[in-house]
């Protein structure tokens, strides 16, 4: 890669970024750089110790006396004692071990609220000066989270700025965060050399353990960065706001242009599917699963590593043909589903939940022959876990499974009713589900953990109100974390979202076209909410930004069922042609394209 003149210093690290993303960082570096300062090693204490010998002196130790002169006072000893008289003993000199400067430079990151979008570029920029710092002087690179527990990292490739960037917590930094590392870095095995800290309102520290402490805060008028060095000279310097569709693709650690790249080619091929039910999401974001057309079961697909080049890893689970699925899900690492008869459901590949007596559809209406898969979520616990079931008139009921460990848990082999009158349900984290019902003319979002713990919020008035999207959030354990309620004027749909505890704006509408429909609630680097959209010719996946739209992939054929999955940000949709493509918003990057239509040979996978 060819780079200007002024970005040669760092172009070990620059070449890991898209030829777009340079001019942001020579701005960032080229500000920057004047600001560290000369390098300040901490000398190791203790003395010198002997080397070697060095040269002959006149003065010294007569333990280092020449062995000649020690010759004379046997041979002459006036003469011995006159040399001694005017200073002319030669004495051995030895060569004194040079004491180096410690050479391990450690940086420690906030990553924090208050460090949350462009301040996280000042945090990559101030990596990269230190790599080049730490080379010049032949010493080490190591960085670490201070909201973390105290563990150093290599600075060695782009996947430990991803690394860096992933390391988003919603805690600022504390008193008990620094004396953890303050505890740590002073027993550490290799002295420190120098100890650098960025992030805002940074605890007090002593200068022996933080020798540079750095300052990065938005202005008040939001259109600039303050960046202020504390060492034994206080520097600041001021940024200009970067340019914020190379702030997102960074700031989402899309380094290699990924934008643009295409999805992982599919060597392999996957059995037909129906076009009548969704794709299921893991929300682990590694697998999806579709009901196959020519057998009764699922056909899985582990989606591939961006640059694989083994098969397509696709599997296929069968079930018997005497029961029907109501619904399909990952639970855990297995992948499951509820199936039905006239008699029972059955949990199947679900291990410690037993068969139930099948519910009333008063209880339950659960249809059979139903093209769509229900909703369902499975929420683990180390005792005992739940999975939850949502009927199409708005009955969410769950089920106790039972952990191999753990024989004394109660209630399972039932049904269980949650609430009435749901509108909607998803996962939105790793353990938490969270769901909005109507309450008279009132509706209310719930969330609920494995042990059957919640909270609840109330929204606003129900008149009107037929959709409801989640955005994923770590607030729902204990709160409230984002929603988009939908109603519909003039055949356009309007959605009204209500932003979590703490954010800027408390609601923000948003009015579609004649034609769109939203598909997914996005809660974008814990700042703001973008809306997922389905164009009208249902051939284009778009991001709604406010005033701004952003197009995320097209299909060639009409898209006939899609899934969103809030927690991993994957999207699935299945077109009409059998082409399942999996996009992940997040990373801005298509992870799968593969076609759907092998016909059935030999029936293999296992039977319920």
């Amino acid at each position: 890669m060819q780079l200007p003149e002024s970005l040669h210093p760092w172009r070990d690290w620059l070449q890991w970024f898209a030829p777009e993303q340079l001019p942001l960082f020579a701005d960032l570096l080229g500000r920057l750089a004047p600001t560290l300062g000369p390098l300040r090693g901490l000398q190791q204490g203790g003395v010198p110790e002997p080397d070697g010998l060095d040269d002959l002196q006149r003065r010294g130790p007569y333990e280092r006396l020449l062995g000649s002169e020690w010759l004379l006072a046997d041979e002459a000893p006036d003469e011995f004692l006159r040399r001694a008289a005017v200073g002319e003993h030669l004495f051995l000199a030895p060569q004194r071990r040079a004491r180096q400067a410690s050479r391990l430079i450690v940086v420690l990151f906030d990553a924090g609220p208050l460090q949350l979008g462009a301040a996280r570029l000042v945090h990559i920029a101030w990596l990269i000066l230190l790599a080049r710092r730490a080379e010049e002087a032949g010493a080490q690179l190591l960085w670490g989270v201070l909201q973390h527990e105290p563990q150093l990292h290599a600075f060695d490739s782009a996947a430990r700025l991803k690394q860096l960037l992933a390391a988003r917590t919603f805690s600022t930094v504390s008193d008990a965060h620094w004396q953890a590392w303050c505890s740590w870095l002073q027993g550490a095995p290799q002295p420190i050399g120098e100890c650098w800290r960025v992030g805002q309102r940074l605890p007090a520290a002593e200068r022996r353990v933080s020798s540079h402490s750095v300052q990065v805060s938005r202005s008040l008028d939001g259109s600039s960065l303050s960046v202020q060095v504390q060492a034994a000279h206080c520097r600041r310097v001021s940024l200009p706001m970067p340019d914020e569709r190379l702030a997102l693709q960074l700031l989402k650690g899309q380094f290699e242009g990924e934008v643009v790249t295409a999805a992982p080619s599919a060597m392999g091929s996957a059995p037909r599917v129906v076009l009548t039910s969704q794709p299921v999401i893991s929300s682990a974001g590694n697998r999806v699963a579709l009901k196959m057309l020519d057998a009764p079961g699922l056909v899985v697909i582990r989606l591939p590593e961006l640059h694989q080049r083994k098969p397509l890893d696709v599997r296929c689970i069968l079930w018997s043909r005497e029961r029907m699925p109501l619904t399909a899900l990952f639970f855990g690492r297995a992948v499951g589903a509820i199936l039905s008869n006239q008699a029972q459901l059955t949990f199947w590949g679900i291990p410690g939940c037993p068969p139930v007596e099948r519910p009333g559809l008063e209880e339950l209406k659960m249809p059979p022959g139903t093209a769509n898969f229900l909703p369902a979520v499975g929420l683990q616990a180390r005792l005992a876990s739940r999975l939850f079931l949502l009927d199409s008139q708005g009955h969410l009921a769950y089920w106790i499974v039972k952990h191999p460990k753990n024989s004394d848990v109660a209630g399972t082999g039932q049904t269980h009713r949650l609430a009435n009158n749901v509108l909607s349900m998803a996962q939105v984290f790793g353990d938490v589900l969270a769901y909005v019902r109507r309450d008279g003319d009132w509706l209310h979002a719930h969330s609920v953990n494995p042990d059957g713990r919640g909270s609840a919020h109330a929204l606003g008035k129900a008149e009107g109100v037929s959709q409801v999207l989640f955005a994923s959030s770590v607030r729902w354990r204990n709160g409230f974390g984002g929603c988009a309620l939908r109603t519909m004027n003039n055949e356009c749909e309007s959605w009204l979202v209500f932003a979590a505890a703490g954010s800027p704006v408390a609601t923000l509408r948003l009015e579609l076209a004649r034609g769109w429909k939203g598909i997914g609630l996005v809660h974008e680097d814990h700042q703001r909410y973008l809306l997922l959209m389905l164009s009208p010719g249902q051939q284009a996946i778009v991001l709604h930004h406010g005033d701004d739209m952003e197009t995320l992939f097209t299909t060639s054929d009409v898209i006939a069922k899609l899934s969103f999955c809030p927690v991993s940000g994957l999207i699935a949709a299945l077109t009409s042609a059998r082409e399942l493509l999996v996009y992940s918003v997040p990373r801005r990057l298509m992870r799968l394209r593969v076609l759907c239509n092998q016909a059935p040979e030999n029936e293999v996978g296992k039977h319920a």
